[in-house]
């Protein structure tokens, strides 16, 4: 029984350190875009989702259907917001035509991607440039001092024209859309410090069309619209918390109206960075990963031989003896020996200071302060300032002008203080 007690010392003491060298160490960041739901990492949506479903008043769901299973199901007749995020959009004929029934019907389609399947760009009439984003050149640009790029909110009904700032590794893509067909812009990028080299060659139109691209916009469609956004990454736990980025997304999100918001995850790839154990590193090396199953096997076989019923002494267990009042009296004595009545003034005053610092946030020990924490504490308690005024004065000659009390001196600054804390 020795050994046994000795080896689960052991088991314990290595998992604590385990545990201990584990805890303090840098978490790493997986920048991989994955748009989860579940995802805590910088570009997932664990953030974002967590506060639309707290900020949206008409509710706020997550469906893992496609427009395809959307459009068929004979139970929902409600009109909608419906909002994909993606990084490669990719959707065949099927998805497609349903999405155009759904949008002609009356539903708000909001589509944010960088890329867009061929047929829909086709259908809708419009272009989106492609853009990779890489991780390294990301986080080299955010380290660096290089400003950040600029996004402008075209001014419409409701909200004015407005700049927001994002990295150019978040808004890369912009939309080509035909001149003809009826669109309405609602946020392009800002190319100024480009258009200067641009008009040596082009007209200030050409340039303009050229160094502004669009990166939101609306296709009306049939009583419905369709939505296309091209900041895919500004949608992410990251993109949400950078700067100003949330007002950016609210106004996009405004467009849907009163509708109720359903983000589809239909269309994603299933790359969601699930919560890592612990054990990842043990887990990632095969020897360690045997040396880990071999322990617990041997815990678990440990635990199974030794569960059997053992009959112990039972222990009288004597109802604790209650000393504080002896100890009360103890100090009691101690200080009516010593007649030390300015120590007992001192730690009550201590005390007050406490009390007030934690019910009102005002600190009394603070002379340069004095009118306005007489004033804050005589509305809180209800008594009259200039008598607080007159007794925090007296108390404080008496610890710090070294003034000497006597007994029923000592009483009276006591059961003032005690008056005050019973009134907050």
């Amino acid at each position: 029984m020795k050994g046994s007690r000795w080896f689960i010392i052991f088991i314990v003491a290595f998992l604590l350190v385990m545990f201990a060298v584990e805890y303090h160490l840098p978490k790493k960041f997986v920048w991989t875009p994955t748009f989860s739901h579940y995802d805590k990492q910088p570009l997932g949506c664990a953030v974002f989702d967590s506060l639309l479903s707290s900020s949206l008043p008409n509710g706020y769901s997550i469906s893992k259907e496609t427009f395809y299973q959307m459009e068929g199901d004979t139970t929902d007749n409600g009109n909608k917001g419906i909002l994909v995020i993606a990084n490669n959009l990719s959707m065949v004929e099927a998805d497609v035509n349903a999405l155009l029934k759904m949008a002609e019907r009356g539903n708000k389609v909001m589509l944010v991607s960088n890329n867009y399947s061929k047929y829909l760009e086709d259908t809708l009439r419009f272009y989106c440039t492609y853009s990779h984003f890489s991780a390294a050149a990301f986080k080299k640009y955010a380290s660096s001092i290089f400003r950040k790029d600029s996004i402008y909110w075209i001014a419409d009904s409701v909200y004015s024209r407005q700049l927001y700032r994002c990295y150019p590794q978040f808004c890369n893509s912009y939309f080509r859309s035909y001149d003809s067909l009826p669109v309405r812009k609602l946020a392009e990028k800002d190319m100024s410090d480009a258009i200067g080299d641009a008009l040596a060659d082009s007209d200030s139109v050409k340039a303009y069309n050229n160094y502004h691209p669009l990166i939101a916009m609306v296709r009306p469609w049939g009583k419905g619209e369709i939505m296309l956004v091209s900041t895919p990454l500004l949608f992410t736990n990251y993109g949400v918390l950078d700067g100003n980025n949330v007002n950016y997304i609210f106004r996009l999100l405004s467009q849907m109206g009163e509708l109720p918001i359903v983000r589809s995850e239909g269309y994603m790839k299933a790359t969601a960075q699930v919560q890592q154990s612990p054990y990842r590193y043990l887990l990632a090396h095969q020897p360690l990963r045997w040396a880990l199953y071999l322990t617990m096997i041997t815990i678990l076989l440990f635990m199974i031989f030794t569960a059997k019923r053992r009959q112990r002494t039972i222990p009288v267990v004597r109802e604790p003896a209650n000393k504080s009042l002896e100890f009360t009296e103890l100090i009691g004595t101690l200080y009516f020996q010593k007649k030390d009545h300015v120590d007992l003034v001192c730690k009550k005053f201590a005390y007050l200071a406490e009390v007030l610092r934690r019910e009102i946030q005002m600190d009394i020990k603070e002379a340069a302060d004095d009118k306005r924490s007489f004033e804050r504490i005589a509305r809180k308690t209800g008594m009259d300032t200039e008598d607080i005024a007159k007794f925090i004065h007296e108390v404080r000659s008496v610890l710090y002008g070294g003034r000497i009390i006597d007994s029923e001196q000592m009483k009276m600054f006591i059961d003032k203080m005690n008056e005050i804390i019973n009134h907050i």
